[in-house]
């Protein structure tokens, strides 16, 4: 990972020792606050990442695996109740790693050989394979030649099934693509026969699920079954809306006085013969007599009593103007069950969800229950963004079993006690924990309630404003507790995308995006810490740690000789990223970092980028020392860069206001009289210099 500091292996001779380039896998290397690494943790990570040793990749994985364990272990430190929820999630998970390994590491990877195997195939036929990669990186390639010599008569009969057939007179060969293909079709053979052959053989049948009767499932629904509510209404037509407005500006009146006014001014010449009278109108349908479809008409007169009346309401079908007179309003009705049993079936059979109890019993093994409603209800939860939709709880349902098959053939072989399922479940454990600590990290609320609550009052979700109170709680504490430098800084960095508005008035619509930041600012932070301060204790001669960042001094000073001695601007603009992001609560430090990341900017030519970053740091912190200079370098660029010479008169004339007796302001006149010249005092220079050499 870019910020937190990384750990560094000679994995050559740490992962693979012996004779049969295997070794002891279970062999202990190191201990990151208590928590174990093994040499099998770097084997399944070198596989299942296909990760070449001594490799910048290799260092980047290694130095994550310290640090997420150090992460782990400090996750289950501060919150022991996450080792209950690991727990409960690894018993319904237990399934799926057990699957992963049989499918991708024994069949796809080793072709169901054992690594012994492999490995002593591999011995005898190691000229035959690359020097430069070790048996972890070429185990499938190992596998695929082990397939080959032991079914050398196939492979021949394979080769002569897929002749050249145009040439009859042709020699079989085999190919190096007659091999790849065999193996290929092999692999396909097993991806196509296995999971079914397995369910028939531990006696794997899923449930068939009983529908409800149209009966059961109306009842469940009769809310959904309703006629339309509805009004009775007079009304008042007009193809003039001030009319109207004029007439009735008093909205209280008698039905008697209503329809003498309608029989007197209403310009529908069929309802003008009833006194205005329109009769039953239903929500969502188009009122009669030519009136057409009037929405707005239903949302109005829902607010009113009887005897209300609307303000002028615009037809959208005639473009002409109505004012209603609400009679009484008309309840919306059950529909009764035959009416609507023919869409209930069409329901069942095609759109309805399934709504089981939860110990529905799915799918049985050997006549017992093995998957219940609950468990689909559990990968549901794991998967928000799943949609809840029949077909979808079929697939759930489908993969569950074709677990449950491979899970009970792996433990048959014992893949449940091998290497890599071992090194497979701390992975998953490791990943598990940090994902329910990083959700706490993230959405920590450090507020009192009251505080919250009256803001939600006030603004109610700064982010999104659709959320209730109990959703918005982690949103609110942010409200409060983000650094006053983050918010003006995200805000004069994009100052074009929020003008007219000011930092006050774009406060709310800044905080959208400064609160991200915030937040990945604090993860970071978490991540690095828990890494800084953990207690390595290392079992292997050849592994190296770099230092640990245990201080934002010592952040500081590594980004400081990244730039300023080492001149590496690509590492040094992470480093500065990174110590901006995760210490933004220390000003003195965001400021230093942002005026840093400013001149990196720069010197990457960067330059828009560079000119938002002046800019941002000489509004955020314009008592600063360095202000003047951040001013001055943005109207260069702009001037010089990006040739923006209005934009960068601007700031040099402010630059004059702003600091009268700086030293700079000799170079600042000259810039002014050259923008004003159009370049011509420039020119002019160039010459004087081209014509005393």
């Amino acid at each position: 990972m870019k910020k937190a500091l990384l750990a560094i292996f000679s994995l050559c001779t740490l992962v693979f020792t012996g004779c049969n380039t295997i070794g002891d896998k279970d062999t202990l290397v190191a201990r990151v606050n208590g928590e174990p690494i093994f040499k099998e943790d770097y084997a399944f990570m070198m596989r299942v990442g296909n990760i070449v040793p001594n490799t910048e990749e290799m260092r980047k994985a290694s130095g994550s695996l310290f640090s997420r364990k150090a992460l782990y272990t400090v996750a289950l430190q501060k919150h022991p109740e996450l080792k209950d929820q690991l727990d409960a999630h690894n018993v319904t998970l237990e399934n799926y790693l057990l699957t992963f390994v049989y499918q991708r590491l024994y069949t796809m990877d080793r072709l169901m050989y054992s690594d012994d195997e492999l490995a002593f195939f591999y011995d005898k036929h190691r000229k035959e394979f690359p020097d430069s990669l070790t048996y972890m990186n070429l185990r499938d390639k190992v596998a695929d030649a082990k397939y080959i010599d032991d079914h050398k008569d196939s492979l021949r009969s394979y080769a002569f099934l897929h002749r050249n057939l145009a040439d009859s007179t042709a020699e079989v060969k085999i190919t190096d693509d007659i091999k790849e293909r065999f193996v290929s079709d092999h692999r396909q053979r097993i991806v196509r026969e296995t999971g079914a052959a397995l369910q028939k053989k531990f006696n794997i049948l899923e449930t068939e699920i009983q529908m409800p009767t149209p009966e059961e499932y109306y009842e469940s629904r009769k809310h959904l079954y309703m006629t339309p509510k509805g009004f009775v209404v007079l009304h008042v037509e007009s193809a003039d809306s001030s009319f109207l407005a004029k007439r009735f500006k008093h909205r209280k009146m008698s039905s008697g006085n209503f329809m003498t006014m309608a029989s007197r001014f209403s310009q529908n010449p069929e309802t003008k013969k009833a006194k205005g009278f329109v009769g039953k109108v239903i929500l969502g349908h188009s009122l009669p007599y030519g009136i057409g479809f009037v929405p707005n008409m239903f949302i109005e007169l829902d607010t009113l009593a009887d005897g209300g009346i609307s303000s002028v309401i615009r037809s959208e079908s005639t473009g002409r103007f109505h004012v209603f007179y609400r009679v009484s309003a008309v309840p919306a009705q059950q529909k009764p069950l035959d009416r609507v049993r023919k869409l209930i079936e069409r329901e069942i059979a095609s759109t309805a969800n399934y709504e089981l109890d939860s110990s529905y019993v799915l799918v049985t093994m050997n006549g017992e229950p093995a998957v219940r409603e609950k468990d689909v209800l559990a990968v549901y939860e794991d998967n928000p963004t799943l949609i809840r939709s029949r077909k979808t709880h079929d697939r759930i349902v489908n993969s569950l079993a074709l677990q449950l098959a491979f899970a009970a053939e792996a433990r048959e072989i014992g893949l449940d006690r091998s290497w890599e399922y071992r090194a497979m479940k701390r992975q998953s454990d490791v990943d598990y924990v940090i994902k329910l600590y990083r959700s706490k990290v993230l959405n920590q609320v450090s507020v009192p309630e009251d505080s919250l609550k009256a803001l939600y009052e006030r603004i109610g979700n700064p982010t999104h404003s659709s959320l209730s109170y109990e959703e918005s709680r982690s949103e609110l504490s942010d409200w409060f507790v983000i650094p006053e430098n983050l918010m003006k800084r995200t805000y004069y960095y994009a100052e074009e995308d929020y003008l007219p508005l000011t930092y006050e008035q774009a406060k709310q619509r800044v905080f959208e995006s400064a609160f991200l930041k915030l937040r990945s600012g604090r993860w970071d932070k978490e991540v690095v810490s828990s890494w800084g301060f953990a207690k390595v204790d290392l079992f292997a001669d050849n592994i190296t740690l770099l230092p640990q960042e245990v201080s934002v001094d010592m952040a500081v000073k590594s980004a400081d000789s990244l730039y300023a001695q080492a001149k590496n601007v690509e590492l040094a603009y992470h480093a500065w990223s990174g110590i901006r992001d995760r210490y933004v609560d220390i000003d003195s430090v965001a400021r230093k970092a942002t005026f840093e990341l400013a001149h990196i900017f720069s010197d990457r030519e960067n330059f828009d980028e560079a000119q938002r970053e002046y800019r941002a740091f000489y509004k955020t912190w314009p008592d600063s020392p360095d202000a003047e200079k951040a001013m001055f370098s943005r109207g260069f660029i702009l001037n010089e860069n990006l040739h923006k010479n209005d934009e960068a008169l601007k700031v040099f004339e402010e630059f004059k206001k702003t600091y009268p007796k700086s030293d700079l302001m000799e170079s600042v006149d000259w810039l002014i009289q050259n923008i004003k010249s159009n370049g011509k005092l420039a020119e002019d220079l160039m010459k004087k210099i081209a014509a005393e050499e």
